[in-house]
C-alpha cells in the first residue's frame, strides 16, 4: 500500500496495484498493533525504571535491640 491513490472511485491504486477497499483495513491493524505495543511496552519501561531507581537506593539496615 503506497498511499497514492488519486481517487476514491478507483478499485485499485494505480501506481501499486494495492486493492482501495482493503485501505481501512490497514489502518485499524496499524491502530491496533499501536495500542497493543504500548500495552506491553509501557509497563515494561516503567517496571525497568522502577527496578533501576531501587537498585541505586541503599539499603539501610535496622539495628537489633540487644536483650
Amino acid at each position: 500500500m503506497c498511499g497514492s491513490l488519486t481517487s476514491t472511485n478507483d478499485e485499485i491504486c494505480m501506481i501499486c496495484g494495492y486493492p482501495a477497499k482493503g485501505h481501512p483495513k490497514t489502518i485499524w491493524l496499524k491502530w491496533i498493533a499501536l495500542i497493543l505495543a504500548l500495552a506491553i511496552g509501557l509497563p515494561l519501561i516503567i517496571a525497568t525504571f522502577q527496578n533501576l531507581v531501587s537498585s541505586e537506593t541503599p539499603i539501610q539496615s535496622v539495628p537489633s535491640e540487644s536483650k
